[in-house]
């Protein structure tokens, strides 16, 4: 993925086989201050996650309907942001199991972060909610090292 080419507001999740995730952060974002509501979603996940997201959430899935049924703004996000962790042999993870795939999830989300820091990107929001922990944590602190006002 090309991270760097993001721009505006960007919501970036992490999830597992729970991409609801991502429908719940909108909504509260939403809830919150509809100013705060991204122009694009992106989110890392495993190759498992990245299935289910594209079953449940794009198109007409539950993403398109949160959108409709709360009159939401348009926001952009679609398979293609979408973005599958692979291992330090380039392989899409299963699962975050081992010490490498926890090296390699970590390398992934910390590149992200960091590039959406550093690119046109307006605002930062990044969802710690899903996935495995580790991955919540590789986010979070990946924030502090990167993040800005």
């Amino acid at each position: 993925m090309n991270w760097d080419k993001a721009s505006g507001r960007i919501l970036l999740a992490v999830t597992g086989l729970s991409c609801q995730v991502v429908t719940e952060t909108i909504y509260a974002l939403a809830q919150q201050d509809r100013n705060m509501l991204p122009d694009a979603v992106y989110v890392l996940t495993t190759r498992e996650g990245a299935e289910r997201a594209r079953l449940l959430l794009c198109q007409e899935g539950w993403f398109g309907r949160l959108l409709r049924d709360w009159e939401l703004p348009s926001i952009t996000f679609g398979p293609e942001h979408i973005q599958i962790i692979h291992d330090a042999r380039e392989r899409p993870l299963c699962d975050i199991r081992s010490q490498q795939d926890n090296v390699s999830a970590a390398d992934t989300i910390a590149e992200a972060v960091r590039t959406l820091t550093t690119s046109n990107t307006e605002q930062l929001h990044v969802s710690i909610a899903g996935g495995r922990k580790t991955m919540g944590f590789f986010a979070g602190y990946a924030l502090t090292l990167y993040g800005r006002p």
